[in-house]
């Protein structure tokens, strides 16, 4: 399937695949579109197909135990998702809520099942993209050990951005609540109000009705 290799193709999980585990891979999958709040999955669901993002961007959540939600990332293309519940058989871990307007590139789990075991090598493409996640991991960790709100919040909006733009973020705009914000960092949204206010102060930002434009994100990623 040709036009599915050209929408994988620079995807950074798949980045070092040889042209024919890439083609092997994207035969195995179906681009699905999804409206803006369409579910993907929903924690505790059968983990039964890989999602790869391919445009748009996808809200990953978990639940406490007293029943409060928790945002844990913000995925736009490149990225993926409903992996753990594919390698482990477990049930999903998050949920996964449509941001906007979004298409992934699906894989079912008996179809990344028998891509893997077929080819061996395709698998240290995983394993790399799989520890690049728990880095990450370790690092919003640590920022949240040492930074404090206003800091943590700035590197936030540079990550999401990234993640939805890549290299070129000057002038992105992230479709994203503060009270997403407030869920992802852990901290209440009157916090997120304010420093935000003080970064659209600063001219580091512009405030829109659920979204944010990055106006310096080299200012923003600097902060420390």
């Amino acid at each position: 399937m040709p036009q599915n290799v050209a929408l994988i193709r620079d995807v950074p999980l798949l980045a070092r695949l040889a042209p024919q585990d890439l083609r092997a891979l994207a035969s195995r999958g179906r681009v699905k579109s999804y409206r803006t709040g369409a579910v993907l999955f929903r924690e505790g669901d059968r983990g039964d197909a890989l999602h790869i993002v391919v445009e748009g961007a996808v809200r990953v959540s978990v639940l406490s135990s007293a029943g409060g939600e928790a945002t844990v990332a913000v995925l736009g293309p490149g990225e993926f998702l409903g992996d753990l519940a594919l390698l482990d058989g477990r049930p999903r871990s998050a949920s996964a809520i449509v941001l906007q307007p979004t298409k992934t590139l699906v894989v079912t789990r008996e179809d990344f099942r028998r891509w893997l075991r077929e080819r061996p090598q395709a698998a240290l493409a995983l394993l790399e993209a799989l520890s690049l996640r728990i880095r990450r991991t370790d690092e919003q960790l640590a920022d949240v050990a040492f930074l404090d709100a206003a800091h943590r919040l700035a590197k936030r909006l540079v990550a999401l951005a990234a993640g939805q733009y890549g290299t070129h973020i000057r002038g992105a705009r992230l479709r994203v609540t503060q009270a997403e914000l407030a869920s992802m960092l852990g901290v209440s949204r009157e916090s997120v109000n304010k420093h935000l206010n003080e970064l659209a102060r600063k001219n580091l930002v512009t405030l829109g009705r659920g979204s944010i434009t990055l106006l310096d994100p080299d200012t923003l990623a600097s902060a420390e």
